[in-house]
């Protein structure tokens, strides 16, 4: 089991190595269900890497209110994101 601090931590690390707000993916694509999977540990730091590169690519929508149009529009001239493992 992780404490909150610990999960803080692990999104925080994430979002400096995706270059995206750690703010945005606790708001934005993390549920209340997801945080708590997360400190059980149902919710690899694999995974959620995982589900945070495809919620990017997807224009980051507001999946915690419901709202599934992208937070920004990207440039079809743009690459796809990719990370490194």
């Amino acid at each position: 089991m992780k404490t909150k601090k610990e999960c803080q931590s692990i999104i925080f690390k994430i979002g400096i190595e995706l270059g995206i707000s750690p703010k945005l993916i606790a708001e934005r694509l993390l549920s209340a269900e997801d945080k708590d999977d997360m400190m059980n540990g149902l919710l690899t730091v694999d995974a959620l890497k995982t589900h945070i590169t495809i919620w990017i690519e997807n224009g980051m929508p507001d999946y915690v209110q419901g709202v599934f149009e992208p937070y920004y529009k990207r440039p079809e001239n743009m690459r796809k994101f990719a990370y490194k493992r």
